[in-house]
């Protein structure tokens, strides 16, 4: 970095920062240390305090080092909206915000949600200002992770609509004194298969939480419950949706052969769908 002096702009932030990390992750980090639209911060002619840049560029070193940009800034966007996260939980990928986008396509107001696995909780707190009048239960087996999601539905003002509910077991469903009140049974578990967790970027396997991603030796543990209790837990004429890994469709489709099973912008399978028939 050269020294730091008088004169730097936010453009020219970046400008040093790409030489560093990527250009999205300069963008990025910028826009949120900042608190500014990404047109504004190569607009901006305001010159920053010798203080501020010292911090900026002290975490864009962390960066360097691997750790994800948005555990310095503690925050991710998803849709049209942005989350609090930390190591506590998986950062919100581009996947999980199409699972949101084909699945409310495929509902007519929802009354009643199952968002399992709820992490930060971004499907719930979508799907809740997609439809304001649904009743969503988000639930997750970390205590870790439920504290997170928790202060993400108190920032959006949703406590009301969204339940949080802590699960003791992987192998056991949630709720069962609603079974057959769902509208929606939605998931992203974890599907990686326990093989391919050392294979992973290390700035995933070494920040995020690994039980947010082991899925197990074929990555179907947390699927084949899902698969077995949903047709009982969701309504007439319901959805399950899940994300799922492009090994997977064979297997959603084994346990339920009437599943749509689609690929996302990648061209990869990673969607299984499927509506109980009325």
């Amino acid at each position: 970095m050269n020294d730091i002096n008088d004169h730097w702009t936010l453009a020219q932030l970046i400008s040093e920062a790409r030489r560093l990390v990527s250009i999205e992750e300069a963008e990025y980090l910028t826009m949120t240390f900042f608190n500014l639209p990404r047109h504004e911060i190569y607009l901006s002619q305001k010159i920053l305090d010798p203080e501020t840049v010292d911090s900026f560029f002290r975490l864009v070193s962390k960066a360097q080092t691997g750790v994800p940009i948005q555990y310095l800034v503690n925050s991710a966007p998803f849709l049209d909206f942005n989350l609090f996260v930390d190591e506590r939980v998986f950062i919100p990928r581009p996947e999980t915000e199409e699972l949101v986008l084909r699945t409310s396509a495929r509902l007519k107001e929802p009354k009643v949600i199952l968002d399992y696995g709820t992490g930060a909780g971004c499907i719930a707190i979508a799907l809740a200002r997609i439809f304001p009048d649904a009743q969503i239960f988000a639930v997750d087996i970390s205590a870790l992770a439920l504290q997170v999601a928790s202060l993400n539905i108190n920032r959006y003002g949703l406590k009301k609509q969204i339940q949080l509910k802590q699960v003791t077991s992987l192998y056991e469903p949630p709720l069962k004194f609603l079974t057959g009140r769902f509208d929606l049974v939605i998931s992203n578990p974890p599907y990686i298969p326990t093989s391919r967790i050392n294979k992973l970027a290390d700035t995933v396997r070494k920040n995020e939480p690994i039980v947010a991603l082991d899925g197990g030796k074929d990555g179907t543990r947390v699927i084949n419950m899902i698969l077995n209790y949903a047709p009982d837990f969701i309504r007439n004429g319901g959805l399950l949706a899940l994300e799922i890994d492009e090994t997977q469709g064979w297997f959603v489709r084994n346990k339920i052969p009437t599943a749509d099973i689609e690929t996302d912008f990648a061209d990869k399978i990673r969607y299984a769908f499927w509506q109980k028939v009325k």
